[in-house]
Order: C-alpha cells, then structure tokens, then sequence
C-alpha cells in the first residue's frame, strides 16, 4: 500500500510541479540558445536578460502561479484561462512524461535512497529529451546539473544504506558508457554528437550504480551498461526505420531520448 501512495504522490508531483518547470527550463534555453543568436548575431552575458514569467503568446496572461514559473498546462485543461487560446502540446506531453517516469521510478525503488537521483536522472532526461527532439542538441547546462545531482545522490545513497565500494559500480559505468560514446564520437562525429557523449556519462553513472552486486562487483555494473547500449541501439533503430518509412528518406535524428529511455530501464530493472 506504502508503495502505492508513494508511486500516486510521485506521479502528482512529477506532474504538477517538476513537469511545468522543465517546461520552463527548456522555454528558456530554447529562446537563450537558439532564438537570440539568430536575432543578435551572439548569445548575450547571463546578467543582460532576467528571467522573465512565461506568459500567453495571445492575450499576454501570465501562465504561472505563486513560485511557479509555469501553471501545469494539464491543470489548464492545456488552454490560456484568460483568452482560451490552446497551448502547445507539448507542454502537456512533457509534464505527463514526467509524471508517469516519476510514477516508474517510485514503484521500482520504494522508499529506498536511490529514490532521489533517480527521480533527478528521469527529470533531465525529459528535459534533455525534448531540446534534442526539436533542436537536435543536449544542452550542456542540462547535462551538468543532472550530473552533479545524480552523483550527489548516489553517493548519499551509499553513505545511507551502502556499501561505499558500490560507488566503484558507478565510477565504471560512466567510464565505460560515456567512453563508449566517446570512441563513437571520434570516429563519426556527424553520427554521434558530443551532447550523447556527455549524457552517456551520466546514465551510465547510474546504471553502474544500480547494477552492481556484491558477488560479482564491477563485472555486473559493466553488463548493465552494456544492456543499457543494447536497449538504447534498438530504441535507436526502431525510431531510425520509421522515421526513414515516414520522411521516404534517411536524415540524421536525435540518439539522446533513446539513451536515456535504455540507461532508465536498465536502473529500474536492476534497482
């Protein structure tokens, strides 16, 4: 029953907090990373812009509330309240993606320590998932904040409920994934960015973590990162195939959602 409500609470925060936060998370780097170099030739310094609220494309209505940058847009019954003009789908998409990972994440790890990088690496990877669906890239900001928090956790996780040479698990699974990537990415840098080399790293990190048994060590991390590969690959490989048969022509796409759905199932499998 614990588990239950814990994985309904998860879902319901997932949703209706972090959702709409890396609803504008990803906003923002969007219009920093891409709109203004187009607009001024160069991304200007960090102190020149604040953060302003998001607001209605239509009538200029503020779209958050309280602290929150951004109101759920499945609160909004995915509309403006004040004009009725329909917001983009896929702010509705990424807090329900979101909510459902969060929900996964709590019924596989229970009230356990990992709980929380976990919930972390499934926040980024919606995040990073979604600029890579629309612009092709991992952003780097994305990337490094998953990671601190991910390793942050793991490490907690290890003080908490052990042993500390559990950590040596994820030490090889971010070497090996994101070294993986790296050979991949030096060999056909056109095929492989270096956003997935960095986001590799990451899951891997996890992965290690999460796979490592006391009787095989380092050796069991390694085959986890090796089934997370596997998975992302044939992720990879369905999505190429059909969008080869959509499009009628072979176009490069994004890896990043691929890589990180194969590392989150493997972390809750193994968890």
């Amino acid at each position: 029953m614990g588990q239950v409500v814990l994985a309904v609470a998860a879902a319901l925060g997932g949703m209706a907090v972090v959702g709409p936060l890396l609803n504008y998370a990803v906003l923002w780097w969007r219009g920093w990373q891409v709109v203004l170099p187009l607009c001024l030739g160069a991304v200007p310094p960090a102190r020149a812009l604040g953060a302003p609220p998001v607001r209605c494309r239509r009538c200029g209505a503020r779209l958050g509330i309280g602290a929150l940058p951004v109101l759920p847009a499945t609160v909004r019954r995915w509309r403006c309240r004040s004009c009725g003009e329909g917001l983009a789908t896929g702010y509705g998409l990424t807090e329900l993606a979101t909510g459902t990972l969060f929900a996964a994440v709590a019924a596989a790890a229970g009230w356990s320590p990992v709980l929380v990088p976990l919930l972390c690496l499934a926040a980024g990877s919606v995040a990073m998932s979604v600029v890579d669906l629309a612009v092709m890239r991992i952003p780097t900001a994305f990337v490094r904040v998953t990671g601190a928090l991910v390793a942050a956790g793991l490490v907690g996780a290890s003080l908490v409920d052990g042993p500390l040479r559990r950590l040596a698990g994820a030490l090889v699974g971010a070497l090996l994934y994101g070294g993986l990537l790296l050979t991949m990415h030096l060999v056909s840098p056109r095929a492989m960015g270096f956003g997935d080399v960095r986001l590799a790293t990451v899951v891997g990190a996890a992965v290690g973590w999460c796979s490592w048994r006391a009787d095989h060590g380092t050796l069991a991390a390694a085959q986890g990162v090796f089934t997370a590969g596997l998975v992302a690959g044939l992720l990879g490989s369905v999505a190429g195939i059909v969008l080869l048969v959509v499009r009628g022509r072979n176009q490069p796409f994004p890896f990043g959602p691929a890589l990180a759905a194969g590392g989150l199932l493997v972390t809750l499998v193994a968890v």
